[in-house]
């Protein structure tokens, strides 16, 4: 359902992350999962171009490695929910961990030389393609995760996040109640397919989407800007503003946040001191861009309401 907003304009974030898989076991669910699928877009020709890309980029990431210490590839052992040193994904973690897309694509292929399935090492290796806008390769190696691991929610969400990068903002939306169909608990798919309906203008969905990401702890001050929006939309003003609250003690200097809020207490709460507040550290810091008349606007009203 969606509603209408407020006289002034309200400036939603997109936010799109990516997600590398978990240390947790790599054991795959043996059964598969139901609910609806997203087919591939890739057709045979461009399958097999990516194909040939795949090997060409595991032969570069390799081409001066030394050799490979096969004491590296055992099973994966695990310690409190963490990659004990010397496991297959120790190194590849350290990357990831380094943010490191050269050394993430090395490491990853070295995994997938020996293991060409691997769940962890193709994700990886898909979002480093990803950051370096290699899109085609990325959702090559995510639609082959896919294939082989298909109760994979981090795939889904990374797969909705490439296809926000292209514009398939269906194809996004699909994916992204995939991941949260699979795994309930995705905060990152539930925070990417709320900024979604917010952009949308679908503020019913976009606050049952948002509640998840929060309600799961995640706290970037992009989404709870976008859970505001939500809440204010659906007449939940006490709580959206307690969640800008929130979000300016993340960035205090967040000219959208600091407009929205101002825009809440004003248009919508008459709590008109606390909106001039809000106004008068837009001024300071500058307000967003094509804010300026309506600020001016907000100001006026809010001094109106208090004689």
């Amino acid at each position: 359902m969606k509603h209408n907003m407020f006289n002034a304009k309200i400036l939603f974030s997109v936010w799109a992350i990516c997600v590398f898989s978990s240390c947790s076991s790599t054991n795959e669910k043996s059964t598969k999962a139901q609910g609806t699928s997203v087919t591939p877009t890739t057709n045979p020709s461009e399958a097999a171009a990516d194909e040939s890309l795949l090997q060409d980029t595991l032969s570069q990431a390799n081409t001066s490695n030394p050799s490979v210490n096969e004491e590296m590839y055992k099973e994966t052992s695990q310690l409190s929910g963490k990659v004990q040193t010397g496991s297959i994904y120790w190194t590849l973690n350290e990357a990831i961990k380094s943010q490191s897309d050269d050394l993430i694509m090395k490491e990853a292929s070295q995994i997938l030389l020996k293991t060409p399935g691997d769940l962890r090492a193709l994700n990886a290796m898909a979002m480093s393609s990803y950051r370096k806008g290699r899109y085609s390769l990325s959702r090559y190696l995510l639609n082959k995760a896919k294939q082989l691991h298909p109760n994979s929610a981090e795939v889904y969400s990374n797969l909705g996040v490439v296809d926000l990068a292209v514009g398939d903002k269906r194809s996004a939306i699909l994916n992204f109640k995939k991941a949260i169909q699979l795994n309930s608990d995705d905060s990152v798919a539930a925070a990417n397919i709320g900024s979604l309906y917010v952009r949308e203008r679908d503020y019913s969905k976009a606050w049952v989407a948002l509640e998840i990401s929060y309600r799961k702890g995640l706290r970037d001050p992009k989404v709870l800007n976008n859970y505001a929006i939500a809440l204010a939309a659906n007449g939940k003003y006490d709580k959206a503003n307690e969640i800008y609250d929130e979000a300016l003690r993340l960035q205090p200097s967040s000219k959208e946040i600091l407009f929205n809020s101002a825009v809440l207490l004003i248009e919508q709460m008459k709590k008109y001191n606390e909106g001039l507040d809000r106004i008068q550290k837009l001024k300071f810091t500058g307000g967003p861009a094509d804010s300026k008349n309506k600020i001016i606007a907000l100001e006026n009203k809010a001094k109106a309401g208090l004689k």
